[in-house]
């Protein structure tokens, strides 16, 4: 497997010498990623420390690879592959294994299927792919896996796989323009990253094409070093200060809502860039990154960063709080990774790392074992979907009343089963009329009789899961149901929101939706978005901002048209759907309390703002909002009602509803 190519004449390999500043700034960034994810409340963009990783692997993978080049004109591929498969295998493989096994003893069933799926793309360097198709939203994920992390080893071993081939290609091409090539790759990545984050969101954060200029960045560093040892010491130390401050800053001042990768992912990259080429300056940082505690951490980063994460994610679904687990205790789980780690590092990283074995073998024995447990851990999650997700108990299936108390366990003959919950979206959704998060295509679907009276449906994906009630009440009255809506992306706002939606693809499909409505006004039009106590996780919203917020949403409109809101449901802290299924025979557990579940501020402007329907008395009773009513599901996830309650809940929005019909 040993490929050979020109040796690149004028390009300087890089020196293999230890270097304490790029230790250092390994435990940086891995204590970033763990306050980040510890929830402190001064680090809400600790995940850039990922990104210097990035650049830290590129050019320490790359100044190897060109080492290698530069003395014998080839890279053993072999040699190269089997040594990062001893370096990062035998610990990722490890916690993989230990985290199954903490998942069998203590998440629910339903939440085992899904681990032991992320376990398996895990094992075979595929987890950045699986994440990306399913839309995971790394930033804003409320039920994480605890595997999630494993997305950034994902992309780092397709790196491995991929970049020695392309760097023999780019040196036979352009041997003495090594660094041209390399340019061009992380241009053209970079541009991929800019264009695919506005509209596929995840497709740009977990995969290799949109994060290898990151990585490329730290290898263009790698075959620069020799140009770059000619800056003079005191420019190199103010690069390698303000690298550092740059990278410091990027984790204090992002948050979970700045686009990313985009724009702004370069401030951190092109910080670590700065450090990892100036970092050894004798007037820069070294010398603090040079302390003790930093080379420590940063010799056991790779462990630390494996262990930390099923740590905190497992003890959250063990306690039933999700993220709400208190502080202290999140930065307790946190500090403990590190002695974890050490011991990681210590039985396994180390060991393994050094180990004899010839290339090949190592190799063989690598892909052959990651795939038949691969296949262990998809039959296991094949096993784990047969196990129960009831209790032994029917309820009976009365008509949906008022102020429910709701069922104190989970029936045996439960619609839909908590299994069957998040596919329960309604016709609307598998029909293609609702619009996904990433396109701005206004689709425009009509239901039911022709006659004159028209209602248009305009929302998010609220309004999308009131559809199946309202189809039912359209065809008890015959009038023609007119939907408009896109998951993501609310008809009702603050006007900042208006103007400047996270969602990049929302301000073309609503400035279309408006213009459809405009063009063609219904005799009512119902607005339904969520708006529930954590739509807005930076700022709290005051009652006049919302209050200003509904009167200019409501002005964009028709005037001719009766304009109705529905009122939100209420919001789970966490997924009730995991909630119950860890709770068979105590659902009460998995309510939420009433005054917890509705956002005040928007109850209070809605109210003085024009006419809305508030069906809470439906979904609650005077205390609490049950996640069970009868033998009824009523939620998917912590504020997506099922379809199966929202026809339920057919009569109560026609009654709601009968003012503004004919």
């Amino acid at each position: 497997m040993t490929e050979t190519a020109e040796r690149p004449t004028t390009t300087v390999a890089p020196s293999a010498r230890f270097r304490a500043d790029l230790q250092g700034l390994r435990a940086i960034a891995v204590l970033l990623v763990l306050l980040y994810h510890a929830g402190l409340p001064f680090v809400p963009g600790g995940y850039i420390g990922v990104d210097v990783f990035f650049v830290l692997s590129g050019f320490l993978i790359t100044s190897h690879l060109t080492r290698e080049l530069a003395a014998t004109g080839r890279i053993r591929l072999a040699a190269f592959w089997a040594r990062r498969a001893k370096r990062l295998l035998p610990a990722a493989l490890t916690v993989v294994l230990l985290t199954v096994l903490a998942a069998v003893l203590l998440e629910p069933p339903l939440r085992l299927a899904g681990i032991l799926r992320d376990a398996a793309a895990a094992v075979v360097y595929l987890p950045n792919m699986l994440f990306a198709v399913q839309q995971t939203d790394y930033l804003a994920e409320t039920v994480p896996s605890p595997l999630l992390h494993y997305w950034s080893l994902g992309v780092e071993e397709q790196f491995y796989l991929l970049w020695p081939l392309l760097l023999l290609g780019l040196a036979a091409l352009m041997p003495r323009r090594l660094w041209v090539g390399i340019a061009a790759v992380a241009v053209l990545s970079f541009g991929a990253c800019l264009a695919l984050g506005q509209w596929l969101q995840p497709v740009a954060f977990f995969s290799l094409p949109t994060r290898a200029w990151e990585l490329a960045l730290g290898a263009l560093v790698a075959v620069s070093l020799a140009h770059l040892a000619r800056v003079p010491d005191l420019i190199k130390a103010a690069a390698a200060w303000l690298g550092l401050a740059t990278v410091i800053a990027s984790a204090l001042l992002f948050t979970p809502e700045t686009a990313y990768p985009g724009p702004a992912t370069a401030l951190p990259v092109l910080g670590a860039a700065a450090m990892v080429a100036f970092g050894a300056s004798p007037l820069g940082p070294v010398r603090l990154l040079s302390l003790r505690p930093l080379q420590f951490v940063g010799l056991i980063s790779y462990s630390v960063y494996l262990v930390h994460w099923p740590l905190l994610v497992i003890a959250a679904d063990r306690a039933g709080l999700d993220r709400s687990l208190p502080l202290e205790l999140r930065l307790l789980l946190a500090a403990l990774s590190i002695p974890l780690g050490w011991l990681l590092y210590r039985l396994v990283e180390s060991p393994l790392r050094n180990w004899k074995v010839p290339s090949w073998r190592t190799l063989t024995v690598t892909a052959a074992g990651s795939l038949a447990l691969a296949g262990l851990l998809l039959g296991g999650g094949a096993v784990a979907t047969a196990l129960p997700a009831t209790s032994a108990q029917q309820a009976e299936s009365s008509p949906l009343r008022p102020l429910p108390d709701g069922t104190s366990f989970v029936p045996s003959n439960l619609r839909p089963t908590l299994a069957d919950a998040a596919a329960d979206t309604g016709s609307l959704y598998s029909n293609g009329c609702q619009q996904n998060k990433v396109d701005a295509e206004l689709r425009v679907c009509s239901f039911g009789d022709t006659g004159s009276f028209t209602v248009a449906l305009f929302g998010d994906s609220h309004a999308g899961r009131w559809f199946p009630a309202l189809r039912e009440v359209a065809e008890q009255r015959g009038v023609r149901l007119v939907t408009m809506t896109k998951s993501g992306c609310r008809s009702e706002d603050v006007d900042a929101a208006w103007q400047a939606p996270t969602n990049a693809s929302c301000a073309a499909w609503r400035s279309a939706a408006i213009a459809a409505l405009q063009a063609a006004p219904p005799d009512l039009i119902l607005l339904a978005n969520h708006l529930g106590p954590e739509t807005d996780t930076t700022t709290v919203v005051g009652v006049d901002e919302w209050t200003q917020g509904f009167a200019s949403s409501r002005g964009r409109l028709p005037a001719t048209s009766t304009i109705v809101s529905i009122a939100d449901g209420p919001q789970f802290p966490s997924s009730p759907v995991l909630c119950l299924a860890a709770n068979l025979d105590d659902s009460g557990a998995c309510a939420v309390d009433r005054t917890a579940a509705f956002n005040a501020a928007v109850t209070t402007a809605r109210a003085a703002t024009g006419p809305s329907l508030d069906l809470s008395d439906w979904f609650c009773n005077e205390k609490t909002c049950p996640a069970v009513i009868g033998s009824t599901l009523a939620f998917s996830d912590e504020h997506h009602m099922t379809a199966t309650f929202s026809r339920e809940l057919a009569s109560a929005l026609g009654d709601a509803l009968q003012p503004y019909l004919p």
